[in-house]
């Protein structure tokens, strides 16, 4: 007899993964969104949320409102989007009755454009967009914590290991993408599974943000 809990259905639209994809993407785990599938989850509070229900785990709409500075009333109308979209659940298992607990219903997601059977139509494209500027500036915020926390860590300073950069490439499309895959691969071996189940001593929490784009900038001044 199987005990263990059945799949979770994917969001409304969400595809089938198309080709290769992230060395950690596991398909009974995760989702592929795609332009289409993007309704219900494109605003900068559900964003946050579904990201801290993925990566922490189950929590209260008071709790993830303490999270991201905002009230548990606002907090318990962008979860409730979120739930009737299909990106998260109630977690029946946990409360008291009084709070209600959220989950993730997928360990993690991963948005494309390169699905054949949603390429996206003027009115998802422009979706897709709004969402792409919500993550890039989620991006831009955890730098500048990092950047507004070196004052206060100026003695750790010269042993740290954090670090970022950027390289001046020249690539074909193919080599692009065997560069994304072994870095995706690489990264895989150090992924931190939802809520922290077994932390290694001497380990801390990180985040690898990886950025392969085209040089809009540099072609524009040739």
């Amino acid at each position: 007899m199987d005990d263990s809990p059945p799949e979770p259905p994917p969001p409304p639209g969400a595809a089938d993964p198309p080709g290769p994809l992230p060395g950690w993407f596991d398909a009974s785990r995760d989702v592929v969104l795609t332009p289409g599938s993007l309704r219900g989850l494109v605003h900068p509070v559900r964003v946050q949320l579904l990201r801290l229900l993925q990566v922490d785990g189950p929590a209260t709409a008071t709790r993830l409102g303490r999270r991201i500075g905002q009230s548990s009333g606002v907090t318990s109308y962008h979860l409730r989007v979120l739930a009737e979209h299909g990106f998260i659940a109630e977690d029946t298992a946990r409360g008291d009755g009084r709070d209600r607990w959220w989950r993730a219903l997928h360990r993690a997601t991963e948005f494309t454009f390169r699905v054949p059977g949603d390429p996206g139509d003027a009115e998802t494209v422009e979706l897709a967009e709004q969402y792409v500027r919500i993550a890039v500036e989620g991006y831009y915020q955890r730098m500048l914590a990092y950047v507004d926390g070196l004052a206060a860590a100026r003695e750790e300073l010269p042993s740290r290991p954090w670090q970022f950069g950027d390289w001046a490439l020249r690539l074909t499309e193919e080599e692009a993408r065997d560069l994304a895959a072994r870095i995706n691969a690489l990264a895989a071996g150090y992924r931190r599974e939802p809520e922290d189940p077994d932390p290694r001593p001497g380990t801390v929490r990180a985040v690898l943000q990886f950025q392969l784009l085209p040089d809009e900038i540099g072609d524009n001044q040739e």
